[in-house]
């Protein structure tokens, strides 16, 4: 059974459209500063903790859907530090909140009741533009109280089933200590959203119309939207500073405003609801005959194993055009491309496996590592928690796909580089020398220390040598090495994965020999 204790908590952090908590957070690849890193690692303990007792939405469609709208707009505020995870809590109140380290969380109320694209879009980049400038992170400079390890605290008393009482407290504290200072990072995450919506192609009127939308909801009472949201800062103040910084922009006429798939999804979210309480259910598995796919399959595989892989993947194309519901079809299409190390065509094959089967773990898990390969790392993280959730508790599918987005989240290395030696990095190699690729895991990590695999790969695409790292002279440093001695010049790459999943990618040049 779910536990709503929880609720208050989330209530009282934040809430998108007027008064997001700000605790405190961090993470981050090798170079990035502790407080990053700290972010990183205290915002996955507590989102891990809302994973496990929060109301939340697990449809994949949806959440594809919202994910997909989110990273449109996080791609406008390139570079970033974090990973963004974006879901759903089933409660009908227009709230939506962020923990920082890049999670941000939307109420169903918000999504079900969006007139328009463009007022989702509004809701979102409001939340990213609070983790884009760490204000939960900064909110505890100096006050301990509204520090992440607060949060964590009060996440894990809820998570228990503690006294509500208990929980009104802990939502009292965190609106008191929103009220004294966080008017300035709501007018920031307001005027920023709106530039990142500009930015990503979505009309920023969107987010005035969602702050009106709140202030029509004002007379249904206080249980749908927090009272405190109407003084912190004023709505009414809110649309007035956003209808000013729209009207001095030059905005383009093609901004969107509408369109079709939000309907869809709208609908989609009415019927979930509708299966929850007792209706037909949407993960029917797809409707397929196998006496038509099994025989094309069969050959398939016969051909795939004499060595013919084209000759497999048009048999294969051939079953999809008689069957096209038969998520095996593209799944097999996707192990022929990753035998050819085509991982753009086994990716977009996978993906129609998913629109076929959403619920299926091993597509789920596959995508998220393909896309993982190919340095998608929000993507990855998106599918491989999708697998996360679907595998079963205590299964050994869940626990890897739980390890994959550790991978993908975490800084693995310490340190590392491409040199002559250890500890030593160059950009450019003269012909005949030896490049050495060195590394030494993070702590965490330290498991995989014989799961290490480096590949060097020439500027032709090819992989020119793939070596497991061995131990280096240095204590706990791995390495592995490469003769330059007839290699094609040109931009190399090395690659390093770390129990199958790419860890790192380094870049250097190999300089052409010289014309005597």
């Amino acid at each position: 059974m779910i536990r709503r204790a929880l609720l208050p908590v989330l209530a009282g952090l934040g809430l998108a459209t007027a008064g997001c908590v700000f605790g405190l957070l961090g993470g981050a690849e090798p170079g990035l500063d502790r407080e990053l890193q700290n972010e990183r690692e205290v915002t996955s303990d507590v989102a891990r903790q809302i994973r496990d007792g929060a109301p939340l939405v697990r449809d994949p469609i949806l959440l594809a859907y919202l994910n997909e709208l989110g990273q449109e707009i996080v791609r406008t505020t390139e570079p970033q530090p974090f990973i963004y995870r974006f879901a759903l809590i089933e409660d009908d109140s227009l709230n939506a909140f962020t923990i920082g380290g890049g999670y941000v969380y939307m109420n169903t109320g918000v999504f079900a009741q969006s007139g328009d694209v463009s007022e989702l879009a509004g809701v979102l980049a409001h939340e990213i533009g609070h983790v884009r400038n760490r204000h939960v992170a900064k909110r505890g400079e100096g006050q301990e109280l509204a520090t992440l390890a607060t949060l964590a605290a009060m996440a894990a008393v809820a998570l228990a089933g503690a006294d509500p009482a208990v929980m009104m407290m802990g939502q009292s504290l965190n609106v008191a200590l929103q009220l004294r200072n966080s008017r300035r990072a709501e007018s920031e995450a307001d005027r920023d959203g709106i530039g990142y919506m500009v930015k990503a192609g979505y009309q920023p009127r969107g987010m005035v119309r969602f702050f009106e939308r709140i202030q029509l909801q004002r007379p249904r009472g206080a249980e749908t939207v927090p009272a405190y949201l109407f003084t912190h800062p004023a709505v009414d103040e809110r649309i007035s500073a956003a209808k000013l910084q729209i009207s001095q922009l030059q905005l383009p006429s093609s901004l969107r405003t509408r369109e079709d798939r939000l309907d869809a999804m709208q609908a989609r979210l009415a019927e979930l609801r509708f299966t929850a309480a007792g209706g037909s259910s949407l993960q029917a598995r797809a409707q397929f005959d196998r006496a038509r796919s099994d025989p094309l399959l069969e050959t398939a595989r016969a051909a795939e194993q004499a060595g013919n892989l084209d000759e497999a993947d048009r048999i294969l194309e051939q079953a999809g055009q008689q069957e096209p519901n038969d998520p095996r079809i593209p799944l097999a299409r996707a192990n022929l491309a990753e035998s050819r190390r085509d991982l753009a065509a086994a990716t977009a094959q996978l993906e129609r496996a998913f629109e076929i089967d959403p619920y299926a773990p091993l597509v789920q898990y596959r995508l998220g590592h393909l896309h993982g390969l190919l340095g998608n790392r929000s993507q990855a993280v998106f599918y491989l928690e999708q697998a996360a959730t679907t595998y079963r508790g205590g299964t050994p599918g869940r626990a890897r796909a739980e390890a994959e987005i550790d991978l993908v989240t975490f800084p693995v290395f310490e340190t590392s580089g491409v040199g002559l030696e250890e500890g030593t990095r160059l950009e450019r190699f003269e012909p005949g020398s030896t490049a050495r690729w060195w590394g030494k895991l993070e702590g965490r990590f330290g498991r995989y220390a014989e799961k290490v695999v480096v590949r060097w790969i020439a500027p032709d695409g090819s992989v020119a040598s793939e070596t497991t790292a061995q131990p280096g002279s240095s204590s706990g440093v791995l390495t592995a090495e490469l003769a330059l001695r007839e290699q094609a010049p040109g931009a190399w790459q090395v690659e390093v994965l770390v129990a199958d999943t790419r860890a790192a990618l380094q870049r250097f040049e190999l300089v052409a020999p010289a014309v005597r």
